[in-house]
């Protein structure tokens, strides 16, 4: 069976427009890709937390002309945490499973909750913990929360995974930070529904930042892996909210490049979760680079190639 990989199709670029997906799948076409995911905020399928079944059927029109199976990636800001509107939130996460069981989409991925301005809210215990009890005394609200999602995702045939992502200011406090806080939360819930989204770059700038190995992290998701997201980066966090065009010459922030192109200790990384893992290969690659994608192919075909034939099916 040949590899599945897998392109994300940018929500920025996108940004609503159906005619800018419809540009870029016919370019992932050309390019060789197997798999694309979906991002639905980029398409503004989800209004004040209901699907807006209008865009969907257009959307579906325009993905059900190419040959791709589809992942799809909730709202970047989604978080069941939010002090606000947590209701909101909770119930655009159902519809983002609503929307990718109408197309047809295993994987959703989520980016975790936060709690924002920490410093200032009473606690039950810290965040900042690695160890199983520490993290789920005070993230038990959440495996709860996860369960009735694990329930409501069974009945859709969708697995949500939860991925990691680097720290995003200082008053936050998450387990998404962290893999094996992630881990922790994930293999309470103890679901097929709920699993991982191992994101190797933002790992890479957390492990940095946070003190801790890539290499421990990518083995303590291994039991919960159910998805991956492969890009590239120096392991550097930009410490400003600047433009990639700003941060590129530095080598700084979560840039998405080609991998290959950064510090990714890849060639170590790839045999320890690619025995295993029979998922999708999927690259989140900036889209200035969509001139690079025939190369990150092959860059992704050379690493599999390099594996014992059995490690990837």
């Amino acid at each position: 069976m040949s590899p599945q990989i897998g392109i994300n199709a940018d929500s920025g670029t996108m940004n609503g427009d159906l005619f800018v997906l419809d540009a870029m799948l016919r370019e992932f076409q050309v390019s060789g890709f197997s798999h694309v995911e979906i991002p639905v905020h980029g398409l503004d399928c989800i209004i004040d937390g209901r699907l807006a079944l209008p865009c969907l059927e257009k959307v579906k029109r325009i993905l059900e002309k190419y040959p791709f199976s589809y992942t799809v990636h909730a709202p970047d800001a989604l978080n069941l945490e939010d002090a606000r509107n947590p209701e909101v939130h909770a119930a655009a996460l159902r519809a983002t499973i609503d929307f990718a069981a109408e197309i047809r989409a295993g994987i959703v991925v989520y980016h975790g909750s936060r709690i924002e301005n920490f410093a200032n809210r009473a606690s039950t215990g810290c965040a900042d913990a690695t160890d199983r009890e520490s993290v789920l005394k005070l993230w038990g609200k959440e495996v709860e929360r996860f369960g009735k999602i694990a329930d409501f995702a069974r009945q859709k045939g969708v697995t949500v995974a939860v991925e990691n992502i680097f720290r995003q200011g200082a008053g936050e406090k998450t387990y998404r930070i962290d893999p094996r806080q992630l881990a922790a939360v994930v293999s309470a819930v103890n679901s097929p529904a709920v699993g991982i989204c191992f994101d190797f770059g933002h790992a890479f700038i957390s492990a940095n930042e946070e003190g801790f190995s890539i290499e421990e992290a990518l083995r303590a998701v291994l039991p919960r892996l159910v998805h991956v997201h492969i890009h590239d980066n120096f392991g550097r966090v930009s410490g400003q909210n600047l433009r990639p065009i700003d941060t590129m010459f530095q080598g700084t922030g979560d840039l998405h490049l080609v991998p290959g192109w950064g510090s990714i200790p890849y060639l170590k990384l790839f045999p320890e979760f690619a025995p295993s893992y029979k998922g999708v290969l999927m690259m989140e690659i900036q889209p200035r680079f969509k001139d690079f994608y025939p190369a990150a192919i092959a860059w992704m075909t050379r690493m599999i190639e390099a594996l014992p034939k059995e490690a990837i099916q």
